[in-house]
């Protein structure tokens, strides 16, 4: 039998450490949610252009479905590599002016195959402290020697590269998912080019929202054939789900070869890369989606300076709302459900031991009125609980 007081013991430790999470069940509706009974407008949503629910998706979803079935019935490299894949796989290469594209089930299985993948124990990885767990799991998998620099900071990335010479890997994410910052890609591309080694970039959080027709923060800076892999996923902006590496052949050649997340999981389903492709569509057909949820997160945290909150150095739709203590982030979290408001509140390890926060997820079907309202409750969250900045 398993030992269930262990177990016991240790989830109630971490109940007394405010690290306790648990599932609760949500009824979409929207923009909002429904929790415990109640109706509230959800901040806490990766669906960044409000396309999750957009009619034509789940029409391409269920045509997809209608013409090649529910499921795909093995994985890519047995029965499940369905028309359908490179159909999709194509059309994706195509958004983003690249020579090949390889889909994914999800972002995790992305980067935990790109770094398992290309790198081994002869290999160097450089990477961000706040990188993505995914990309982390990936290094242990690797047993490459990983090497950590501070949080975009090319002079620290420099003396890593100059003390660690050989063959290595830059991996870092262009927009930061917990602090909603924007990475020196420039300034990474260089070091790459100068130091002879690669350089991978997610996209995850900056795909659909950056750049020319929603390619990304390389293509707004024009990085894009400086950049030797982008890893993107297509569950957050784009509203569907599963994910995506960009590459060069041989590339994607060398991850349905050895990726292991790739080859032993069966094929996502026909109807998501139906809706994925139609997404695509819709990011050149309806960009003013893009345009209006960078214009209101960047009233929002205006706003958020304005009444003394601190949002690090947020530039994109992810605005952090730094709390302290993990004690604050969920009595903060607790009293917005109260009043129409749902803020999940983010803690230790997903952020760093003082910096518990609330993110908020700006949404292109926000409106300012919405976003206005949540920055009064968050501020009579202070004044009722006596709370200090």
């Amino acid at each position: 039998m398993i030992p269930a007081e262990f177990y016991h013991h240790l989830l109630e430790k971490r109940k007394t450490q405010g690290l306790y999470r648990s599932l609760a069940s949500l009824e979409p509706q929207g923009m909002y949610v429904v929790r415990n009974g109640k109706k509230l407008l959800n901040l806490a949503s990766n669906d960044y252009l409000s396309l999750a629910n957009h009619p034509a998706l789940a029409e391409a979803g269920t045509k997809a479905q209608t013409q090649w079935g529910s499921g795909s019935t093995g994985s890519r490299l047995l029965s499940g590599s369905l028309g359908i894949f490179a159909e999709t796989e194509t059309k994706l290469a195509q958004w983003k002016n690249s020579e090949a594209a390889l889909y994914f089930n999800s972002g995790y299985t992305a980067n935990l195959s790109l770094v398992s993948t290309l790198a081994d124990n002869n290999c160097h990885l450089f990477f961000d402290r706040l990188n993505h767990a995914s990309l982390y799991d990936g290094a242990k998998f690797s047993g490459a020697h990983l090497h950590r620099f501070k949080h975009n900071d090319p002079e620290d990335l420099r003396r890593l590269l100059l003390a660690y010479p050989g063959r290595g890997w830059i991996f870092t994410e262009s927009v930061f998912s917990m602090d909603g910052d924007l990475a020196p890609l420039a300034d990474y591309v260089q070091l790459s080019e100068e130091f002879s080694v690669g350089i991978v970039v997610d996209e995850a959080h900056a795909d659909g929202v950056f750049g020319p027709g929603g390619r990304g923060l390389v293509h707004a800076l024009g990085l894009e054939n400086r950049v030797d892999v982008v890893m993107g996923t297509l569950g957050k902006a784009l509203g569907c789900a599963g994910a995506c590496v960009w590459a060069k052949p041989i590339v994607i050649e060398w991850l349905v070869n050895n990726a292991r997340p790739f080859i032993y999981s069966t094929a996502q389903t026909p109807s998501v890369l139906g809706s994925v492709a139609r997404a695509i569509n819709l990011l050149e057909e309806e960009s003013w989606r893009r345009t209006h949820v960078l214009e209101l997160a960047s009233k929002l945290r205006s706003a958020l300076h304005t009444a003394g909150f601190d949002t690090l150095q947020s530039a994109s739709q992810i605005i952090p709302i730094i709390l302290g203590s993990n004690e604050r982030a969920l009595s903060a979290s607790a009293y917005l459900a109260e009043h129409g408001y749902w803020s999940a509140p983010i803690r230790q390890p997903t952020v760093p031991q003082g910096t518990a926060r609330l993110r908020v997820n700006v949404n292109a079907g926000h409106s300012w009125e919405q976003l206005e309202g949540f920055v009064k409750v968050l501020e009579n969250w202070t004044i009722d609980t006596s709370g200090e900045l």
